[in-house]
């Protein structure tokens, strides 16, 4: 079984025992795991003990300790830290096409997205030098410049956005933070140099207020407004722009959303990307942008 497929199989124990929040049996648990597509060749051979060598590992990639609970008759979360949201993408993001090999009968029935992201395959070392605080060395290609840069990083942080990942870390030769695009790393290697992460860096609180992966250092967020049709309106209610996004006005007629969040190009692409769907009401400053973009457009003439 590949890497990958242990990473995923782990994986899915974590989550299965967080989401049922009692004890459960060995055998309850594996027809679990059978039944996600992918793992269907461990029927033959896996077994209790192939779990109770997967439990040191869990313990160490995701700070979870699971143990078996006689009484209760099955396996429990003993102790863990909190498991971040952004575990469940995974599941997405280690190219699952490849684990959730669909019935040939069913095949015709589901469409996979034909574009996918580069990089992917960084995932999974990365995540193991975040956690074990170890240096990583790559060769990374900007798209603007003609040759790769080597780089010497410490790893801090893995974040997604619409489908591409990327890695937030401290660069000691440039003093502060930089944020790598995955699909722009090529020849990663781990190091033996360990690290401390920056004393005032938190990870949970990083981005809370970005709409993207660009962070401004030294502005506060802004009060962002928008209005939007009804109909387009529902779709945000439905996916929300942001976590901190809420509704202020909700009728037949318009909806009103306010986002607490910085004002980066990011979040201008998105605003954008709605047309004339959605107006910006607030702040005046990035109102007047738009409207300039849009100018500018109009004044580009016919091809």
């Amino acid at each position: 079984m590949t890497t990958h497929a242990h990473f995923l199989r782990q994986l899915l124990v974590v989550l299965r025992l967080q989401h049922l929040k009692r004890a459960v049996p060995f055998v309850e648990l594996r027809d679990y795991l059978l039944e996600q597509t992918s793992l269907r060749d461990l029927a033959a051979n896996y077994s209790q003990r192939t779990l109770q060598r997967d439990l040191p590992q869990i313990a160490e990639r995701f700070g979870v300790t699971i143990g078996h609970d006689r009484r209760a008759g099955g396996y429990v979360i003993v102790s863990a830290d909190p498991l971040p949201e952004g575990y469940q993408r995974l599941l997405d993001a280690f190219e699952l096409q490849e684990f959730l090999r669909l019935p040939t009968a069913l095949s015709p029935f589901v469409q996979w997205e034909s574009r996918r992201p580069l990089g992917t395959e960084w995932l999974q070392p990365l995540l193991h030098a975040v956690q074990l605080r170890r240096q990583v060395a790559f060769q990374y290609h900007k798209f603007w410049e003609e040759a790769p840069t080597h780089r010497t990083v410490s790893p801090l942080l893995l974040k997604e956005f619409k489908g591409r990942w990327y890695l937030l870390a401290h660069e000691p030769a440039r003093q502060g933070l930089r944020c790598f695009g995955l699909d722009r790393i090529r020849a990663l290697e781990s190091t033996s140099l360990s690290f401390e992460p920056p004393a005032d860096f938190e990870p949970d609180t990083y981005y809370a207020h970005s709409f993207g992966i660009i962070r401004p250092d030294h502005e506060p967020p802004a009060e962002i407004v928008l209005a939007l049709e009804p109909t387009q309106g529902q779709y945000l209610k439905s996916f929300p722009l942001h976590s901190s996004q809420r509704v202020l006005v909700d009728t037949d007629e318009e909806l009103l959303l306010q986002l607490t969040v910085y004002n980066t190009h990011d979040l201008l692409m998105e605003l954008l990307s709605l047309g004339d769907q959605v107006q910006v009401l607030a702040p005046v400053s990035l109102r007047k942008q738009i409207k300039q973009i849009h100018a500018t457009a109009m004044k580009a003439g016919p091809l």
